[in-house]
């Protein structure tokens, strides 16, 4: 037996065996060694214990940071969400709404019975207005400080086959065209842009006197738009309707029945009106184009009788 250790024999189910007390020693050896490696192992207690530790060595402004910081950018996120969902709503499902229902509350709700009887009056009285302010529009072919040269150019032109009167005292005016509206009076005016040194579209609006406006004026207004507008129709190449010469024969019919009152340019007036009327029914009949240029002349003349009894408004 080695002399550092111990043999002894014994015996196990009749035979002999070795045992030595090298053993006991190894095991304690690993035994010592498993209870090291315990006392290494971290344990809970103290690793808890010094989380503990760490967190009370935190700045408790930190802390506050942390607490503020949070919600805050929760808030953030939840604004923004609800922005893009409210737009999307506003974006998509509203104009599909507005296009599915064009009607709008005023219009779906029918009108009711005293709303359309209390609109008439308003109607009424805007039509009278209408009627009681004349309008009518010009080609005007210069403006002249001297009467002389006006005079002398309005001859000119009347050799040109122009139809031209003179209107006005300091400042003299040369009218050579009458209708309605000046977009009524753009065709014949690049016609007479050829023979005229200039000419300009310009409307008239005369003074209201109800004193003066007698029912033969009244009747005459509303005779006078209708010739005018047909005889620059007709000048521009343009038909009329039967209608409006039946319209037309009416109210001439209308201006006949009037008395004509004791005043010279009311009766100048209304002169002219008659053969401004006769000529235009002239020309019905032939299809004469010198009988418009007369028309044009004859209510160019009835225009400065009704300027006489009616100022021009500045």
């Amino acid at each position: 037996m080695d002399k550092h250790s111990r043999k002894i024999t014994v015996k196990i189910n009749g035979k002999e065996r070795p045992f030595t007390t090298d053993k006991p020693k190894h095991i304690e050896t690993n035994v010592n060694i498993l209870e090291k490696e315990k006392e290494a192992e971290p344990r809970p207690y103290a690793s808890f214990q010094q989380k503990k530790k760490k967190r009370e060595k935190r700045s408790p402004i930190t802390g506050a940071f942390n607490a503020r910081i949070k919600p805050a950018i929760f808030s953030i996120a939840m604004a923004i969400m609800i922005g893009t969902g409210f737009g999307f709503i506003v974006l998509n499902v509203i104009p599909k709404q507005k296009a599915h229902s064009p009607q709008t509350l005023e219009t779906a709700l029918p009108i009711p019975m005293e709303s359309k009887n209390s609109a008439k009056p308003a109607a009424k009285s805007a039509n009278e207005a209408a009627a009681a302010s004349f309008t009518v529009s010009v080609i005007q072919a210069g403006v002249f400080t001297d009467r002389e040269a006006a005079s002398a150019y309005a001859r000119q032109l009347q050799s040109s086959s122009i139809p031209v009167v003179v209107v006005g005292e300091k400042q003299v005016a040369l009218f050579i065209a009458v209708g309605n509206d000046k977009q009524q009076l753009q065709a014949i005016n690049e016609w007479y842009k050829q023979k005229a040194h200039s000419t300009y579209i310009k409307s008239l609006s005369f003074a209201n006197i109800n004193s003066k406006r007698k029912p033969v004026i009244k009747a005459g207004e509303t005779l006078y738009r209708q010739m005018a507008a047909i005889s620059v129709i007709l000048l521009g190449k343009g038909k009329v309707s039967i209608e409006d010469w039946k319209k037309l024969e009416n109210h001439y019919q209308q201006i006949r029945s009037q008395t004509v009152p004791n005043d010279d340019d009311i009766k100048r007036y209304v002169s002219h009106m008659k053969t401004a009327y006769n000529m235009l029914i002239a020309y019905k009949t032939n299809q004469r184009e010198e009988l418009l240029q007369k028309t044009q002349q004859e209510l160019l003349e009835a225009l400065k009788s009704y300027i006489a009894v009616f100022p021009l408004r500045s």
